[in-house]
């Protein structure tokens, strides 16, 4: 056995030689550094049960609290878990505690329901948890891609799903399950934000599985077209813009552009009317289909009387879930920017816009790292659609308090970290220095460093 240096850190963080070591320790130390597996397989089980929602269609399920289990297991996972962290959290991640802490302070000072404001806040809370052990435990690709497989695979499930026995409200397919996927609204957007992880993931298969997910987005594009959500679609043609750019013709595969045209063109015209004629009836009075002008018209005053909530409590709103006791007809924004200003004053509308930007700048920061590493720019590709559909999806619904678009923004921070490991490895190579264990732990060391931006 020969032997290596061991590093420390001095006061500024830079890495020192301390002594030597036997080989066989750096690479013990090196397999204990792979961060928080207990808390990643924890993450794991969480995301299945979020995405899928198993208690909803599978018997004996239904009164079992699934996703507070998995929850607990997370908590448990990371708190046994916290003497590996050896990084300051992401600037991101920051502003997300940062939100939090705004959210509950709106609710204890809200002037309509402090109680109904706290409880609200106390579940959305749950998602900061989520994503510091995502951001924390996904340090590899193959994590990453797993967690993305169980979001598209399941969303592309519940689509097929909610086709074969989804209920149609008032013309529109409404979803068959819980949660997030029993409006029209809210399950369109789910499908459309997750379309580019679909595509991301099929460029990546082998063909078997290349075949089945072509059948899952032509599915999920479908569904979208048949709940005649407004919002949804505009959501889905930005994603569709963006991977459109960034896979047929940044990627160079222009026959995409053909199959999107013929695919579009088809799927419309198979399924109902409904999201056209909705579409039209959105600014002609005469054609308001399944009440598409009212909803316009009421969705406007809405989006306005959040405006004059956002100016008469500017600092903390009126309290996380008020806003419908004091919109005039018990509804709520239906606009994610509005929600938090009206409900979480404008500092939280400022964390949250800047929790989305600190995405795309992961995602643009992923891009300068690996444009000759295919796989970690397929993902970053389609991370950017998915983020740059939910901003626009998000001018239409309330979904300020869903936790899609923080998962997002934590897969762009485990992207970032992995395309900045993979970055220093490449360069370390380049240099000549032969792949051992030493070098495997200077290159963490490094790793480490780079993973500590402060907000």
């Amino acid at each position: 056995m020969g032997t290596v240096s061991d590093l420390s850190y001095d006061q500024a963080g830079d890495a020192i030689t301390t002594g030597v070591g036997d080989s066989g320790t750096v690479r013990r130390h090196i397999a204990s550094s792979k961060p928080l597996l207990g808390a990643y397989v924890s993450l794991l089980l969480f995301m299945v049960v979020y995405f899928a929602r198993p208690e909803d269609w599978i018997p004996g399920l239904a009164g079992v609290p699934l996703a507070k289990i998995a929850g607990v297991l997370a908590l448990l996972a990371f708190v046994f878990s916290l003497g590996q962290i050896r990084q300051r959290l992401p600037r991101e991640i920051v502003c997300l505690i940062l939100l939090t802490v705004q959210l509950f302070l709106a609710a204890s000072l809200s002037p309509v329901w402090p109680g109904g404001a706290f409880f609200k806040t106390l579940d959305f809370a749950k998602v900061l948890l989520i994503v510091i052990v995502m951001a924390l435990s996904v340090r590899t690709e193959k994590r990453l891609r797993q967690l993305m497989f169980v979001q598209a695979v399941s969303v592309a499930v519940i689509a097929a799903i909610a086709i074969w026995k989804g209920r149609l409200l008032v013309g529109r397919l409404e979803g068959v399950l819980k949660g997030n996927y029993a409006n029209p609204n809210d399950l369109a957007l789910a499908i459309a934000i997750s379309l580019p992880l679909c595509l991301a993931l099929l460029l990546l298969s082998k063909w078997p599985w290349k075949v089945v997910w072509t059948l899952a987005m032509l599915v999920m594009i479908y569904a979208v077209f048949l709940t005649g959500s407004r919002g949804g679609f505009i959501s889905l043609l930005v994603a569709a813009a963006v991977c459109l750019w960034q896979f047929a013709i940044r990627g160079r595969r222009r026959f995409l552009l053909l199959l999107a045209g013929l695919v579009g063109v088809v799927l419309w015209q198979s399924s109902s009317k409904m999201l056209s004629e909705r579409l039209i009836g959105t600014v002609d009075p005469q054609e308001n289909v399944a009440s598409a002008y009212g909803s316009a018209q009421q969705r406007e005053e809405l989006f306005w009387r959040s405006v004059e909530v956002t100016e008469e409590h500017p600092l903390v709103g009126v309290g996380p879930g008020n806003f419908q006791g004091i919109s005039g007809s018990w509804q709520v924004t239906h606009n994610s920017y509005t929600e938090m200003s009206s409900e979480g004053g404008i500092p939280a509308l400022v964390l949250y816009v800047l929790i989305l930007w600190y995405g795309f700048k992961n995602v643009a920061a992923t891009k300068r790292l690996v444009p000759k590493q295919r796989e970690l720019a397929l993902l970053a590709y389609a991370l950017h659609a998915s983020l740059a559909g939910f901003i626009a999806g998000a001018l239409f619904g309330s979904e300020g308090y869903e936790f899609f678009p923080f998962f997002l923004v934590a897969y762009t921070t485990a992207l970032n970290w992995i395309a900045r490991r993979s970055a220093s490895r490449y360069e370390t190579d380049k240099r000549g220095h032969e792949a051992t264990p030493e070098n495997e732990l200077h290159a963490n060391t490094i790793e480490h460093q780079m993973s500590r931006p402060s907000c």
